[in-house]
């Protein structure tokens, strides 16, 4: 915008130059400063001086016209849009011949534009996109009425507009902006036919007839070209929450590509309510439809992995957006895993505590279920490979409340620990044996000299920290966040919390950030509010679907937009037999919640590792 400015004034210095000679040199000077006191924000002082030469010599200055067009320019930037509106107005009627006439209009629909009159100022930028002498100031006014009619009047007054119309340009540029507009509310057909109403139009103008064309040519390609993907989700009955979610979030990613690329993906549902076998029925439907390319689903790692046999016979691409069996990969070789898989986040874990945190004891509490029992057995299988001591390993029910057996188990192993390093760093040949025996009296006396000063019958404290551990892997589920917290924080002991990705919860790490300040976990996520692409996501789901988006929406966005980018930088067109080679080849991508680095072997193996440091999630890679 400053560059525009610039290159009019200096139009306009050029222009009264040819008058310069037979004005006055006081007259030129006052001008001159006016200029440029507009040029450096000085819009009080300018519009003194316009108005001075203005007011004093009238029609007996050569420069009376520059200083109008200056005059009603000033008053603009001083949003005083009335008084340069009657000076546009003035300027119009006393010199209608002027050769700033049309740099007046412009003023003059600025104007009404500021003053919410966008119907008035739509209509003289309208005029001036057809007739103005000035190519700059032609384009100028060109993308202002492309931009008034198609987002800011409702139906009514672009129905006036049409009525009004002068002209096959008007008319024209009308029809396209109709167009676009049935593009934007998601209606081809009724912008297919609307431009072919332009295309009957007589007249012959260039940019606009480029765009119309474009669009239309466009449209008609999508037509043709579709592409089509079956969403195998929940969508009723268990986890129907979730699959909706998702599916919401993947169309909000298909509509938007669909608007920018010259293809018509469609998302077909395929609702399996939760159900193994109806998964399994469905996914015969789906293959039995050969204009089906892919199909976006499962979510559940059982019913992934039965749809997966059926994939690799019907040679067709499975993309699951959250299973994250470590055996989904090698069951078919269709299956493509968005999610990281759970012994991929586990040995990742691992890696980065061996090699960036040197720790050398850690010891384990996790959940009895198959995804944690593969987590922590991969996790400490990797540590056991590099020489890392893991001296215990405590394991509980999901339903348990009360971690008091395995917190204490652990502290009473940590404070045997801590005598064992007592007593080898003053003598390094003793024998393991031996401390044992030595650990035995130790423990008596100590018990002894407490029960005797202290008067307590709990000898196994939480006022004795115990600091021989480095670390405590602490694998859980998202809702028992604050249960372990508090738990692990009363017994004292003094270590580096490791988690898994369910520790990703910032309003429960909040309420608990003085139990587990220092947290550190994997995710495969990881959201930063204050990106602009965040805000947009936002934005746009709240419009189209009247609600704000949470994980779940993030989730089947982003896994979608990853499939949806794949097929954008192909080359090939989409199909079964080459839908998996697309995948496998596509370039890593950064989505909003997660990022992807799939390659050939199939599965995302994009991780993050962030720290719970007072009140704030760090990433660390």
């Amino acid at each position: 915008m400053r560059r525009i400015i610039n290159v009019f004034i200096v139009l306009i210095a050029l222009s009264v130059s040819v008058f310069a000679q037979q004005a006055s040199q006081q007259e030129w000077k006052i001008f001159q400063q006016g200029i440029q006191d507009y040029k450096t924000g000085e819009y009080e002082k300018a519009r003194k001086n316009f108005a001075l030469v203005i007011s004093r010599l009238g029609y007996k200055s050569r420069l009376l016209t520059a200083n109008y067009l200056m005059l009603a320019k000033t008053l603009y930037k001083l949003k005083d849009y009335e008084g340069s509106i009657e000076i546009c107005k003035k300027f119009l009627k006393e010199f209608p011949q002027s050769q700033y006439v049309d740099d007046v209009q412009f003023v003059l629909a600025n104007n009404y534009f500021r003053l919410g009159r966008v119907q008035t100022a739509a209509q003289l930028w309208l005029k001036l996109s057809e007739k103005s002498a000035d190519k700059r100031l032609r384009k100028k006014a060109f993308e202002l009425a492309k931009n008034a009619l198609r987002y800011l009047l409702d139906a009514q007054s672009l129905a006036y507009l049409e009525q009004q119309a002068s002209g096959n340009y008007q008319k024209k540029f009308i029809q396209y902006i109709k167009a676009e507009r049935f593009y934007e509310e998601r209606n081809p057909q009724a912008a297919i036919q609307t431009l072919e109403v332009y295309r009957s139009l007589p007249g012959s103008f260039a940019a606009l007839d480029e765009m119309a064309n474009n669009l239309y040519d466009f449209l008609k390609s999508k037509q043709t070209n579709k592409i089509r993907i079956a969403a195998l989700l929940p969508l009723s009955g268990l986890n129907q929450d979730v699959g909706r979610a998702i599916l919401d979030g993947a169309q909000l990613a298909m509509a938007e590509f669909n608007h920018i690329h010259q293809v018509n993906v469609q998302l077909i549902p395929f609702d399996y309510q939760g159900k193994l076998e109806l998964a399994l029925q469905k996914m015969k439907e789906i293959s039995n439809d050969p204009s089906i390319a892919a199909v976006f689903g499962p979510l559940e790692n059982d019913v992934t992995a039965a749809c997966a046999v059926v994939a690799d016979y019907e040679n067709i691409t499975l993309i699951s957006p959250t299973a994250s069996g470590k055996y989904l990969r090698r069951i078919s070789n269709n299956v493509v895993q968005l999610a990281v898989p759970v012994d991929v986040m586990a040995s990742k874990l691992a890696r980065f505590v061996v090699d960036s945190l040197r720790m050398r004891r850690i010891v384990t509490l996790s959940p009895i279920d198959d995804y944690f029992v593969d987590f922590t057995n991969t996790f400490t299988q990797y540590l056991k490979d590099n020489f890392i001591e893991v001296p215990i390993q405590r394991w509980y029910y999901p339903n348990e409340s009360d971690l008091t057996d395995h917190f204490k188990a652990i502290k009473r192993v940590g404070l045997k620990l801590a005598f064992q390093d007592s007593i080898m760093q003053a003598d390094s040949t003793i024998q393991l044996s031996q401390i044992d025996s030595l650990y035995r009296i130790y423990s008596k006396e100590k018990r002894e000299k407490l029960l005797h000063s202290m008067n307590r019958v709990k000898i196994d404290s939480a006022d004795i920290p115990v600091q021989s551990i480095d670390g405590v892997l602490l694998p859980i589920y998202q809702e028992d966040i604050s249960k372990i917290a508090s738990q692990y924080a009363y017994w004292n002991i003094q270590a580096q919390i490791i988690g898994n990705g369910a520790w990703y919860d910032t309003e429960a790490l909040n309420k608990n950030k003085t139990y587990v300040n220092g947290l550190l976990f994997i995710s495969d996520r990881f959201l930063n509010d204050e990106s602009w692409d965040y805000r947009n996501f936002i934005n746009k789901f709240r419009t189209s679907f009247h609600r704000t988006p949470e994980e779940f929406e993030f989730l089947g966005y982003d896994n979608f937009s990853f499939v949806l980018n794949a097929i954008a930088v192909s080359e090939d067109r989409p199909a079964r037999d080459n839908f998996l080679n697309m995948l496998t080849g596509a370039p890593d991508f950064e989505g909003i919640l997660r990022r992807f680095h799939v390659g050939e072997k199939r599965y995302n193996n994009a991780v993050r590792i962030l720290k719970y440091v007072y009140g704030q999630l760090l990433p660390l890679n």
